[in-house]
């Protein structure tokens, strides 16, 4: 059973968080280094290293790397970056994506092959060159980002759907063949959360409405009545992270405010 405290859970453990300077891995990466984690947070956008900077504040070990999670050298070279500099890795967050917008039609190859490149094979990489250093750490916990669209959809999210599908598949493989290292790995599928890439969405699809205008027609049809926050994403995600989900491995966990329970008939 765990014995540490909430707030120093994850002292002396060493966090890699793919897609970490905005949204819902941003917010991960705050908790994770809040509660005692050292932390490195890989991200595409232009100010990762000062998200990283931010995240430091009060003497937390956090590392910034700015570069294309798609992209094999640069992964492998951040997971050898991460053990170099803090010995171990001992959670893997894997939340990069991109949402391109289009039916079957409308998508054309080029976005689909990089819809895929960023959400599923930045996983594939991390794992592949992060793995390693886990089994000799003696374990730890792979946490996996995808989406209630894995399963349920709107229409016009053809590519992204289909590679939050692929990461579910994707997190069952790694729980089956890591299992025997110590190693757990879950998936999160979060339903409609108020980040960056809600509000692109939002605009993608507002023709001409305003961004909070579109969050309360996306809040309609949850029962909550209202989209969730990055920080109870992140709060599940902790929680995944730790000890205390130690017997959880293999599972889908939804936080979507109730949006699949129900059936809108009327």
């Amino acid at each position: 059973m765990p014995s540490k405290s909430l707030d120093q859970e994850f002292e002396g453990k060493t966090a890699f968080v793919l897609g970490g300077s905005s949204g819902i891995g941003l917010a991960s990466a705050r908790l994770l280094a809040e509660r005692g984690a050292k932390v490195v947070i890989v991200g595409h956008a232009p100010d990762t290293l000062d998200v990283a900077e931010d995240l430091s504040a009060g003497g937390r070990k956090v590392i910034g790397l700015h570069g294309d999670a798609s992209q094999s050298d640069f992964v492998h070279q951040a997971i050898e970056t991460t053990a170099k500099s803090f010995g171990s890795i001992d959670v893997m967050l894997c939340s990069a994506a991109i949402h391109p917008v289009g039916d079957v039609v409308e998508t054309d190859e080029a976005s689909w092959d990089r819809a895929f490149a960023v959400n599923v094979k930045s996983m594939y990489l991390a794992c592949h060159f992060g793995v390693p250093h886990m089994i000799a750490a003696g374990g730890g916990s792979i946490v996996t980002v995808a989406s209630v669209q894995a399963t349920s959809n709107t229409p016009g999210v053809c590519a992204y759907a289909s590679t939050k599908g692929a990461i579910v598949s994707f997190t069952h493989t790694l729980a089956i063949d890591l299992a025997k290292h110590g190693i757990r790995a879950n998936t999160v599928c979060p339903g409609s959360i108020i980040t960056p890439m809600q509000e692109h969405f939002a605009k993608a699809n507002g023709n001409g409405r305003s961004v909070e205008d579109m969050y309360k027609e996306f809040a309609k049809p949850v029962p909550l009545g209202r989209l969730g926050t990055a920080l109870e994403i992140a709060e599940l995600i902790g929680f995944l992270a730790s000890e205390r989900s130690g017997f959880c491995t293999g599972a889908e966990f939804t936080a979507d405010g109730g949006l699949l329970a129900g059936l809108r008939i009327f």
